[in-house]
């Protein structure tokens, strides 16, 4: 089952990260796309901090 999780895990970080993608390429201010680099970042550190829960 462990390994399950950890593939929704990895699906949804990708998700996001293609959610976010257009937004971070085409905005022209710099603030709101470092916010949200640091948004998809931060998922990814969670996802990958969490392997031994």
């Amino acid at each position: 089952m462990k390994n399950v999780e950890r593939t929704t895990g990895l699906i949804g970080l990708i998700l996001l990260a293609a959610f976010f993608a257009p937004y971070i390429w085409k905005l022209p201010q710099l603030d709101i796309t470092l916010i949200m680099l640091m948004g998809v970042a931060l998922a990814a550190y969670d996802y990958f901090t969490s392997g031994g829960k």
